[in-house]
Formats: C-alpha cells, structure tokens, sequence
C-alpha cells in the first residue's frame, strides 16, 4: 500500500515539474511576442564645447590660436562691445602681488604720456599720443587679468579668446625678464588688440621662410632669442597686433615730450623690431612712412 502511494505521488509531481521546466526554458509552451523597437540614439546636448582643435604653440614666440578658434569664439561669445574704463583693472585671486604691482605700474607710466603730434595710423588705431588715451584703449578691451602659461614656458602674456575673449592672461615672465618698461607696455597693448573679436581678434600670419632681417640675419624674437621662420608670428596689415603695438612704440619715440631720452630710445628700438614682424610688402612701407610723419 506504501509503496502504491509513493508511485502516485510521483505521477502526480512529474506534470508540475514539466511546466516548472517550461517556464524557466522557454522550449515549450506560447511564446510571449513583444513589439519591435528601434534604437535611436539622444541628439548631443547643444552646450558641447565646439572648439577647434587648439593651434600647437611652438615656444618660439608667444601665444597663438587660429582663425577657426577666433571664429568659434566669436560665434560662442558674439562680438565683445568695448567697455566703460572707469574703475580698477580687477586681477583674479591667483596672480602674485608682484606681478600685479609691476602692471599698475607700466599701466600708471603710460597715463603719463604726453605728446603733442601723431601720425596717421596712430590716430586711427588710438587717437592722440596721450596717456589717457592709452588708458582708455587698453581698459575698455581687458575686462580682467589672469595667471595662466600662455600654452608655452616662453611666453609672457596672452589672450585666448575661445574661454574669454576679453581677458588678458599674464604669465611669470612678464617680471622674469630683464627687458625695459616699454617693452611690457608693447606686450600688453598687443594683447589688448587680439580682443577685439569683431576683427578676427587680429590673428596673425606665418612668417616667411626663411625670414631674414634687414642685415641678412635669420629673424628672431626679441623676447626670446627663438627664430619665427614659418611660425605663426607675423601679421600682413598694420592695423594688427605687431603693427598697432609698433605704431604706438614709435609714436611715444617720435612725439612724447614727458618721456626721457631712454624711454624714447627704447620705444624706438622695440618699435623696429616690431615693424620687422609686418611681412607685406604693402602694409610695411605704409608704416615707414607712417613713422615719419
């Protein structure tokens, strides 16, 4: 009798072991259909940084960015109105006391300026060779001063306008080097140019190859001894970064008259030197005969 009820037992559990199997395998029993679906995959946010590839700096000179890099800044940032130059140039928290010092100091040098003639492109780039002139040029394109490396150990400041366009980044050279007050001045007044987004933010051009000077030598930076051949280190208008800065410089050597003979002298060599980086034929006697008038 035992043994009867022990194989009824087994009858009756092997149908519900089978179905247990069923569900677990899927080999028998309907199969469950679920509607077809197509992967489509999320559009990129419209924030993702569109910046272009950034232009390898080369350590011969100071910084650069290409012309796609001003344009995508442009297109992110619009074109920079020039603001009010009243108030302090704000400094951010990290640059050294030194260094902020040192540029008030060139910056409280160059309101001093005064002179009592300017040449033609002088006045249309700047307007008189006046120290509050100067003021208001540089403080109402440099919203602010930062610390950064410029993309190089060589260089001493720079504007990179695809993270803001209208702030001037100084590195620890611009008091490391040993070069006359004047020669800061051309450097910052540079870069106070390259804000000027609704200009490309002046980009420059490369500079010939080979590139000699005057006296058949190979051209090099006066800042750091490094030859420019085929750098992107030249411009082909006077109206750019190395043309304006050179038609400032010999301004203040031709028509200051508080400034003394060695600053005169200074602002005239740093001004050649300058002009040498104006490698159209066209644009560089414009200025040599800008510079005599």
């Amino acid at each position: 009798m035992r043994n009867s009820l022990l194989l009824l037992a087994v009858l009756l559990a092997a149908p519900a072991r089978a179905e247990q199997s069923e569900l677990f395998d899927g080999t028998s029993g309907k199969k469950l259909e679920f509607p077809a679906v197509t992967f489509t995959p999320s559009p990129a946010p419209k924030d993702v940084d569109p910046r272009p590839a950034q232009t390898k700096q080369s350590g011969s000179d100071l910084f650069y960015f290409s012309p796609e890099e001003a344009a995508a800044a442009k297109k992110k940032f619009g074109v920079a109105a020039f603001r009010d130059p009243a108030g302090e140039l704000p400094f951010d928290k990290d640059v050294p006391k030194e260094i902020q010092a040192q540029m008030l100091g060139d910056l409280a040098f160059i309101k001093t300026v005064s002179g009592s003639g300017a040449s033609p492109l002088h006045r249309q780039i700047f307007g008189a060779v006046d120290g509050s002139v100067y003021e208001q040029f540089f403080k109402s394109r440099v919203s602010g001063v930062g610390m950064s490396r410029c993309g190089d150990g060589n260089a001493v400041a720079c504007v990179m306008p695809f993270w803001n366009p209208t702030k001037m980044w100084l590195t620890q050279n611009y008091i490391r080097f040993s070069h006359p007050q004047v020669s800061r001045l051309m450097v910052v007044f540079h870069e106070a140019r390259h804000t000027e987004s609704g200009h490309g933010n002046w980009g420059h051009a490369s500079c010939p190859t080979p590139f000699l000077g005057p006296d058949g030598k190979e051209m090099r930076s006066i800042w750091t001894g490094a030859e420019l051949a085929g750098e992107a280190a030249c411009d082909k208008t006077p109206l750019g970064s190395y043309g304006s800065s050179a038609i400032m410089l010999k301004n203040i050597a031709n028509h200051c008259e508080t400034c003394n003979g060695k600053v005169r002298q200074d602002a005239s060599l740093y001004a050649d030197d300058q002009l040498g980086r104006v490698t159209d034929a066209k644009a560089h006697q414009q200025m040599v005969e800008d510079f005599k008038l």
